[in-house]
């Protein structure tokens, strides 16, 4: 009876033991941490679908980007009358807009993970079909000025300069001062033209191309030249030896990007491109590639 009893005694205290074990090896296996997990991912995925829901909710009419991206395009407006900036290229036998400010925009429209598609139009009506919503922006070397603002908002400046004169290595002149009775070289119907025409007793020559302008005052044919500054660096960093600068700036303008004023995430975007464009130094090469390499075809 008492080995019996000590038996029975013994098993139960073994079981009591085995009991407390299993009972800790549930605890550490236990669903606790497991319903913790799910309930974060449950969480997340709620969270996540409150973003998601949240973004389509405020994807609204007013959202350009959603807009944008649902349309599968940024379309842009621009005047392609305006080489390098944007002009017709029919060179390889099609007609294709292009230019410094189509690769911008191309850059855009990468960002935002859509297709360009351009709409040529007289330069007077750019900013209205931007303003009555038939574009989304609208890029056409605009100067950014105070009477402008009041109806749009501009980018940070992606061209900032103005006005500069550039001679020839040895033509003495050291300023607008000097151009009394000279020959000055001008694009048609550019700041750089009209600055030229302040200039008392002055000849102008006038051109349809930057590039033309140049190879005049390369080869003497023309005193000197005003042209914008970004184009005026671009020559002198390839020709050292050919040309210099005159004097400083004769003016000061800046090339925006404008937008509605309502499309502030639109205008986030931009910003953000042209500084990746900067930072990445993109930019320097769409700056010599349209204002130093580019070679227009001739007209024929």
């Amino acid at each position: 009876m008492f080995k019996f009893n000590k038996t029975v005694i013994f098993a139960l205290v073994i079981l009591m033991i085995l009991s407390v074990l299993a009972g800790c090896g549930n605890k550490t296996a236990s669903t606790e941490p497991k319903q913790d997990q799910n309930s974060q991912t449950n969480q997340g995925q709620s969270s996540q679908q409150g973003t998601d829901n949240s973004g389509q909710n405020t994807a609204s009419e007013d959202d350009i980007i959603q807009k944008i991206k649902n349309s599968g395009k940024l379309v842009m407006a621009t005047s392609a009358d305006y080489p390098p900036y944007e002009f017709h290229d029919i060179s390889g036998g099609k007609d294709e807009i292009t230019g410094f400010d189509v690769d911008i925009a191309r850059a855009i429209a990468k960002e935002l993970g859509v297709q360009l598609e351009i709409k040529d139009m007289a330069f007077d009506g750019v900013l209205p079909a931007l303003l009555a919503k038939k574009v989304d922006i609208a890029i056409a070397a605009f100067t950014i000025t105070e009477e402008r603002k009041k109806s749009v908002n501009f980018s940070e400046p992606y061209l900032d300069g103005g006005q500069q004169i550039v001679t020839y290595k040895g033509s003495g002149i050291k300023g607008k001062e000097d151009l009394k009775g000279k020959t000055i070289g001008v694009q048609l119907s550019t700041t750089g033209e009209a600055e030229a025409k302040k200039i008392e007793g002055a000849k102008l020559k006038q051109f349809d191309r930057v590039d033309a302008v140049m190879l005049d005052l390369m080869n003497k044919r023309v005193d000197a030249a005003i042209v914008g500054s970004v184009v005026a660096d671009a020559y002198l960093k390839l020709n050292p030896d050919k040309f210099e600068k005159a004097g400083d700036k004769l003016n000061s303008e800046q090339n925006g990007i404008p937008v509605r004023k309502e499309d502030t995430k639109l205008l986030e975007v931009v910003n953000k491109v042209l500084k990746d464009l900067k930072d990445s130094g993109e930019y320097d090469k769409l700056v010599q590639k349209w204002f130093v390499d580019f070679k227009p075809v001739e007209k024929k």
